[in-house]
């Protein structure tokens, strides 16, 4: 079993009762303590990189809005896919299986986009606006209409760029659902980060993301997904040392063997 370094204890979960797991199976689905699906009044989700699982799931299970920030996802990406494999069909390169998929994806996306439940802004999370795709955290925040929100945070390192400010408008984030990337390259701005995030929200479950390894030594995934829940919905002081956990986890790369990772006692 790979051991967390002490050093890193400040990671060690609480446990909350109930976790589910909402979205997909491997990557694109997140854990967290179901009685918040219909405790929380919105979803605010940066980064979906057209797989909308979670998102839908959670409109599904919720009947709540979900506000989505992703700059990468628009129609001209799908429809250049779909020519691009088009062409390749037609000369033999590609099979008819792979343009469908791509006319599949795209009349998807369209849907989703579309939902009266969804609200859907092609634009870059970002601190301070720099160029006109950005979109500056504090006035997401700012002008966000949900008090009891779900926040999901996937958007490939940016993160540490923006918690400072997301931190500021706790009062409207009940629970965060963030991916952590290249951790060993930043390790004091990822403890920072935790630090200041513990001050308002207990961790209830961690996942390594199995795309990329456990940082050597110190045994903590260099990808790390954390689910964050606002302190006043946890009564225990009972921690949760193993994962990944049976049932609950997936492996994010199903190719691969996931992350085992263990807190001692």
């Amino acid at each position: 079993m790979n051991i967390v370094s002490s050093e890193f204890n400040f990671l060690k979960p609480l446990m909350s009762e109930k976790l589910i797991r909402v979205g997909r199976k491997n990557d694109g689905g997140y854990v967290l303590p179901g009685f918040l699906i219909n405790d929380t009044d919105g979803l605010l989700s940066f980064g979906y990189g057209y797989d909308s699982s979670f998102e839908e799931e959670y409109i599904n299970l919720s009947n709540n809005s979900v506000i989505i920030f992703d700059h990468t996802c628009d129609y001209k990406k799908l429809i250049k896919n779909l020519l691009k494999n088009f062409k390749r069909f037609l000369l033999f390169r590609k099979k008819f299986n792979d343009v469908k998929n791509n006319f599949d994806n795209l009349l998807k996306y369209r849907k989703f986009i579309n939902s009266k439940k969804v609200i859907f802004f092609r634009k870059k999370v970002v601190k301070e606006k720099k160029e006109k795709i950005d979109a500056e955290i504090h006035d997401i925040l700012e002008k966000l209409k949900f008090n009891k929100a779900i926040l999901k945070c996937d958007i490939e390192g940016a993160e540490y760029d923006i918690l400072e400010t997301v931190l500021k408008f706790n009062k409207k984030i009940d629970c965060i659902l963030i991916e952590f990337h290249n951790i060993k390259s930043n390790i004091n701005l990822f403890k920072e980060n935790i630090n200041n995030l513990l001050k308002f929200y207990f961790i209830t479950h961690l996942h390594g993301n199995n795309h990329d390894p456990l940082i050597e030594n110190i045994n903590v995934p260099d990808t790390l997904e954390i689910t964050l829940v606002k302190k006043k919905f946890i009564h225990n002081k009972i921690f949760v040392n193993k994962f990944p956990i049976q049932d609950l986890d997936q492996p994010n790369n199903p190719s691969l063997k996931d992350l085992y990772f263990e807190f001692k006692n």
